[in-house]
């Protein structure tokens, strides 16, 4: 009852470590690292042990974190020639405050554009979508529609 109990309150209590964290802080505990034992080893002996263990273990842990850390280094990349170079040219753009090229003014639909518009709303629409129309029997969008017309209306200029 007493191994099951002390299990219980490992798993409970000292759910961060590994098995293998729990072997060593037994095995460790067994030969008396962490106090004497006085022949006896009971759950409250057991769980004693877990603090010494931890207070062991946490240089070790600390020095592999920040191994970790500095080969995860973001901020290495910065040093690298090309991205200062970048760096400064952004920084020179911002403190420059460039004004964004104004838009062209949009102008009213030429006499053309109308003429296409509205020959386009007087095709019948394609019997499989509404969403198209039909010109010289394929169906067209208006994009690929006004496309087809100006390419035949420049062709028909350059016949003489």
């Amino acid at each position: 009852m007493q191994i099951e109990f002390c299990a219980e309150n490992i798993l409970e209590k000292m759910w961060m470590y590994s098995l293998e964290d729990v072997q060593l802080c037994l095995d460790r505990g067994a030969i008396g690292d962490y106090g004497p034992i006085y022949n006896r080893i009971d759950p409250a002996t057991i769980l004693e042990w877990f603090p010494k263990y931890d207070a062991q273990r946490a240089p070790f842990v600390d020095a592999i974190r920040m191994e970790k850390e500095q080969q995860n280094n973001i901020y290495e990349i910065f040093q690298h020639p090309q991205i200062e170079s970048a760096m400064k040219d952004v920084y020179d753009k911002i403190a420059h405050k460039e004004a964004p090229q104004p838009e062209a003014k949009r102008t009213a639909p030429s006499a053309f554009e109308q003429q296409l518009l509205s020959e386009y709303d007087a095709l019948p629409e394609w019997k499989e979508s509404r969403w198209f129309k039909v010109y010289q029997n394929k169906p067209y969008q208006f994009t690929e529609y006004r496309k087809q017309r100006y390419m035949e209306e420049i062709n028909n200029q350059n016949e003489y």
